[in-house]
């Protein structure tokens, strides 16, 4: 009887130098539309499941008592929220440029059995939002101040396709995940300074639940989750062949262009002659085609670092994202969406939701240096517009590069709509690594720069406005403040 099973062992082949040329060419490409499957599952193995709680914990190894007490990793079964209760601090060495002005609820939603039902509650004194993020790293949905109102409310969020019944008393409003995966980013607005309203910041996000409709609206212990695999690779930004292994396992189960989404048949159709999307198999290919998607998956990470950077409308060396960011995938801009949206931030806001105005160079071009001394001058009328009735805001935030985290061991390292202006309505900012004064009278303000060290590799400023105004968010003719050297 003949021996059908297939063998293990493949016999040796030779490189075919056309094979590696278009691979390597076509696999840049890939890489970039694929990269959001691969960091976004990464970080859903690394938030929910035992093998990603235990590597986070070594991560604390060493780390003093007090610390690890006010600093805990976002990590929560699937379906459940996690709940910072500590706004961001150099501490909270996660990367993504985290917002110190608000405390973050996060969770991820397995969307294929069955719809999930978002509880919040009334909410008038201050923002909110839950941003919903598909494993594409575009926006889907929002729940929130400025999207559904300050009423509490309970939300259906439901995969691709599920037309299935809603319960009555579930508002069947949002807009349905491209990806049974999901991803909520939940933010809940902190008065800058003010410990009494972190506590009632904190009151809010106990009252955000998560039920699964068929158990809605009766509350039942939270339910594990046991589907997810263990992950391919440790390193969201490892190249190797785990790199796209990974990305084929999550496109299977999270097809890419699937409706409510774009088509993007033709490109996956592309994708799949070196072996890249959903039903391809790394193992099938031939040599040359590995080797030459080696090279690509290296060159597009080189690509994506550098695009990190910002992309869009400058003004006075600042950035202003593109309109759609949030949801640059749905506009075919896929290097935006792989490097502005997961790379550096893992998802960004809809513009008219927030936009974050970013810069690493002061006025004159030249790129900010942490020793040098930079001044920034608010007068009463050049502060961003947002609108107050949505409660929005705005804050200025300095970053260290690489790993898009607070400024190291400083606890001057943003300021916001928040505190007091001077006499004038306005405000002043120095941003240098020894503090300006000893004390800085009302309106002027401190922005501790990191000290010189080879392993920064830069500063850089996030200008962040909620529920900003047209001129910031759609016609971008708002003019940023100039950040000037002193001598």
């Amino acid at each position: 009887m003949k021996n059908t099973t297939r063998s293990t062992v493949r016999p040796s082949q030779p490189i075919i130098e056309w094979q590696e040329r278009y691979a390597s060419s076509l696999g840049v490409q890939a890489y970039v539309y694929g990269f959001p499957w691969i960091y976004l599952s990464f970080l859903r193995w690394l938030w929910t499941t035992p093998g990603g709680y235990a590597l986070q914990e070594l991560r604390w190894l060493g780390t003093k008592p007090e610390k690890r007490k006010k600093q805990k990793f976002p990590w929560a079964p699937i379906n459940s929220f996690f709940n910072a209760h500590h706004t961001a601090t150099p501490d909270n060495a996660t990367g993504g440029s985290p917002n110190p002005n608000l405390l973050y609820s996060v969770a991820w939603l397995d969307l294929g059995p069955e719809p999930i039902v978002l509880h919040v509650p009334e909410i008038t004194d201050r923002y909110y939002c839950m941003q919903m993020v598909s494993l594409d790293s575009d926006n889907f949905a929002y729940v929130g101040t400025y999207a559904t109102g300050t009423a509490a409310g309970d939300y259906l969020i439901a995969g691709p396709g599920w037309t299935g019944k809603v319960k009555k008393g579930v508002q069947d409003v949002l807009p349905r995940s491209r990806t049974p995966a999901a991803l909520i980013f939940g933010r809940t607005k902190v008065k800058a300074r003010d410990q009494s309203d972190l506590l009632l910041a904190r009151s809010i996000q106990r009252r955000y639940r998560l039920t699964p409709l068929s158990d809605w609206p009766k509350l039942r212990p939270r339910r594990a989750h046991t589907k997810i695999k263990p992950h391919a690779f440790l390193n969201p930004r490892e190249t190797s062949e785990g790199a796209w292994i990974e990305m084929n396992r999550a496109m299977e189960e999270n097809p890419p262009g699937v409706p409510p989404g774009i088509d993007q048949s033709e490109l996956l159709r592309l994708f799949a002659t070196v072996g890249v999307g959903p039903g391809q198999s790394w193992l099938d290919q031939s040599p040359a085609t590995k080797k030459g998607l080696a090279e690509g998956a290296r060159e597009g990470l080189e690509l994506l670092a550098e695009m990190a950077k910002g992309r869009g409308k400058t003004v006075r060396h600042w950035t202003f994202p593109p309109n759609y960011l949030g949801r640059s995938g749905q506009n075919s801009d896929f290097i935006t969406r792989a490097a502005v949206q997961a790379l550096a931030g893992i998802a960004a806001h809809d513009a008219r939701q927030a936009v974050y105005v970013n810069t690493a160079f002061d006025c004159t071009g030249a790129q900010l240096a942490p020793e040098s001394k930079y001044k920034i001058t608010f007068g009463k009328n050049d502060f961003p517009a947002f609108d107050e009735t949505y409660h929005g805001y705005w804050s200025l935030t300095l970053y260290q590069a690489p790993g898009y985290n607070l400024v190291n061991k400083s606890e001057h390292y943003t300021v916001s709509s928040d505190d007091p202006v001077n006499d004038d309505g306005g405000m002043v900012i120095y941003m240098q690594q020894d503090e300006p004064k000893a004390q800085l009278p009302t309106g002027e303000y401190w922005l501790q720069s990191p000290p010189s060290d080879p392993n920064i590799t830069g500063i850089y400023l996030l200008l962040r406005v909620y529920v900003p105004g047209p001129e910031v968010w759609y016609t971008q003719t708002w003019l940023p403040p100039e950040i000037v050297p002193q001598h």
